[in-house]
């Protein structure tokens, strides 16, 4: 049975065996390795000044075999049972080779402590016992090999058999306190970063992918974590988003996982049996409400065994990061919106068809295929003064309706103010233009029931196709010109701008 470190899966910070890592378990887990290699050390003069022939092999062998395996497991971050036998045995050659039976017990605990940090509880008892059992047995083995007697010396050894159990559990409280620390830690840096990251994403699509990037980063800072989101799908949930290890990741789950009480957010888990199904173990799981999105959703987090406190505050920060700044993305489109859009009519407004004409004359569009509508209502001082501007808005909200019904889905239609609009055209020529705007005449011409009331209004519209060398504000005036000549002649017409429509303007502005 192979087993792993309780850490994380990737060592921070330097490398080999000479450079301290930079993580806090990786940290301790150097220090007690050299703690280890150091008692063999130590220990070693003993068995060169009085071991001789194969017993000062035996223990050489035994203290090398020590000091390879104490540094290989560190470096490969796993210690297989067999290597635990192995060490056993070499502890026990190292003691045959040394003047005193106790010389060993320093190697012992050195390598107890260091061990002790990696691998399963499980492990780390037989692992002890191993050790005590091989040491042990030196009561029978040393009469065979050397002359002088154990005696009292061993029996001081025995003693210490009891303690050798209590540094086991001690060593791995310690670690299970520091990893835990350090995966809290590792969470508390993507939460810090993660928020940084929020700040600069206005899309939700861009907010959410940062969530489910920084939940995969706590994921593999937390061993054995798994997160889903799921939202509810008619009878069953869909499966919004996963991040941790999974089996299999299905589309939808039954909608008996959760049970939810109608009209509040109340949620638990009832049957984690589909959920641990997908992902290959029996996991303990928390349903934490999730907030950030438009339809009621369920952020579900599990874990082997249980699932660290720590890691769900850190989760539960992350998903009320996300919910903040999705809820900040709306509002910022809300208001950018707001700044492109007329109040009364959700048409666009000047400064939105201005910027549409901008991007078109800098290349966005073919300059060609551009044309520019000016649409001034005839009469509509009538109505207001009738009926009133509460009816008055009523009309242009009509108008504004008209419009869109009149156009295709890529133009743009815009209120100007007060009862000027405008329309930006894609890909038209003059004709086609032409046609477009009588068709808007046409439509607006029909009656308006305000109320019980009838009334009509017409619309009187210039057209304006770019040239060279014109800009947009003498594309804007040339439409604008182009309208107030179909007013004069006659109203509810469609007029396309001439340069001698603009002659004719200028007369007209030096003799008003």
């Amino acid at each position: 049975m192979n087993t792993v470190t309780d850490g994380p899966a990737v060592r921070t910070g330097g490398s080999g065996i000479f450079t301290r890592p930079t993580g806090i378990a990786d940290g301790a887990r150097w220090l007690f390795l050299w703690l280890a290699v150091v008692s063999v050390v130590l220990a070693l003069p003993g068995v060169l000044l009085t071991a001789r022939g194969g017993l000062l092999a035996l223990g050489l062998a035994g203290g090398a075999v020590l000091v390879s395996s104490l540094t290989t497991g560190f470096v490969r971050r796993r210690i297989p049972l067999g290597v635990d036998l192995i060490d056993a045995l070499a502890m026990m050659a190292f003691a045959l080779a040394s003047p005193k039976a106790s010389a060993v017990v320093m190697v012992m605990f050195g390598a107890l402590w260091f061990r002790s940090l990696y691998g399963s509880g499980a492990q780390a008892l037989l692992r002890v016992s191993l050790f005590a059992a091989a040491l042990g047995s030196l009561y029978a083995v040393w009469p065979l090999l050397r002359e002088d007697r154990i005696g009292t010396d061993f029996g001081a050894f025995l003693g210490v058999l009891p303690t050798m159990f209590f540094t086991v559990l001690i060593a791995r409280q310690l670690g299970k306190s520091l990893a835990a620390r350090e995966q809290s830690m590792g969470r508390d840096r993507v939460l810090a970063a993660t928020g940084s990251q929020l700040l600069g994403a206005t899309s939700t699509a861009a907010i959410l992918a940062l969530g489910w990037s920084a939940s995969a980063e706590f994921c593999a800072a937390t061993p054995g974590l798994r997160l889903v989101l799921l939202a509810p799908d008619g009878r069953t949930l869909r499966v919004a988003g996963t991040a941790g290890n999974f089996r299999n990741v299905p589309g939808r789950l039954p909608g008996e996982v959760l049970f939810t009480r109608p009209g509040t957010s109340v949620a638990r888990i009832l049957d984690p049996a589909p959920l641990n199904a997908a992902v290959g173990e029996p996991l303990m799981w928390e349903c934490l409400e999730f907030e950030g999105r438009d339809e009621r959703s369920w952020l579900l987090v599990g874990a082997p065994g249980r699932i660290p406190a720590e890691a769900i505050l850190s989760v539960r920060g992350l998903a009320g990061q996300v919910a903040l700044a999705i809820r900040n993305s709306h509002a910022h489109e809300e208001l950018s919106a707001q700044a492109r859009t007329d109040s009364l009519t959700g048409l666009h407004n000047r400064a939105s068809l201005l910027a549409g004409l901008s991007a078109g004359l800098a290349g966005g569009d073919d300059p060609a295929g551009l044309q520019v509508l000016f649409l001034d209502l005839d009469d509509f001082k009538d109505v207001n003064d009738e009926l009133g501007h509460r009816a008055g808005d009523i009309v242009l909200v009509e108008v504004a309706a008209r419009l869109r019904a009149s156009v295709r889905p890529t133009d743009v239609c815009a209120r100007l103010g007060g009862d000027e609009f405008a329309v930006l055209l894609h890909g038209t020529g003059l004709a086609e233009a032409t046609e477009i705007a009588q068709r808007i005449v046409d439509a607006v011409a029909e009656p308006f029931l305000v109320g019980a009331e009838s009334m009509r209004v017409g619309a009187s519209i210039g057209i304006a196709t770019p040239a060279a060398g014109v800009g947009i504000e003498e594309l804007v005036h040339q439409a604008d010109v182009a309208m107030y000549a179909a007013k004069a002649k006659g109203k509810g017409r469609v007029e396309p701008f001439t340069p001698g429509l603009l002659t004719a303007d200028r007369y007209h502005t030096v003799h008003a």
